[in-house]
């Protein structure tokens, strides 16, 4: 299980589950079983694990979002301002907000260049939970709004 980093300072996380745990044959850590255990263990079975597999696999695959997110500036020029819901847009209808720059004004994360996604966006109002991820690969969740994170395990 993995730690979360809290308000007063990082918390290095935990080791992932150990390889035989989520192995399968070949020994390749897929992203839908390593994913689902992370979900279920460190967030409580709070996030899709189907749709967090197609992100983070996207990120390690073209170190990019998969096509349906869409930066806040990308989203105003197709006619949405804060507090819209994409589904009442129909160029923004299926997808979300990815893509712009995370801060880490609190340094809750190790330094760096870091960016959000929305997870779990349904078409109306937005939720707290967010995948946080960096161009080095480093990949985090919060389910809470930024108040704690847990690093996301390797998989392929």
């Amino acid at each position: 299980m993995c730690a979360p980093a809290y308000a007063m300072g990082w918390a290095a996380p935990t080791p992932a589950p150990s390889k035989s745990s989520t192995a399968l044959a070949g020994g390749i850590d897929r992203c839908e079983v390593v994913l689902d255990t992370f979900n279920k263990t460190a967030l409580d079975g709070q996030v899709d694990p189907g749709q967090l597999s197609d992100i983070v696999r996207s990120l390690n695959a073209r170190q990019q979002l998969p096509a349906y997110f869409v930066t806040k500036k990308q989203a105003r020029q197709a006619g949405w301002s804060p507090g819209q819901y994409f589904a009442d847009i129909p160029a923004l209808r299926g997808k979300s907000i990815g893509g712009d720059h995370f801060g880490n004004y609190e340094r809750r994360l190790p330094q760096g260049q870091w960016k959000e996604a929305d997870l779990d966006y349904r078409g109306k109002k937005r939720n707290a939970k967010r995948l946080i991820f960096a161009q080095a690969g480093q990949q985090y969740v919060t389910v809470d709004h930024y108040e704690t994170f847990h690093k996301v395990p390797a998989c392929r």
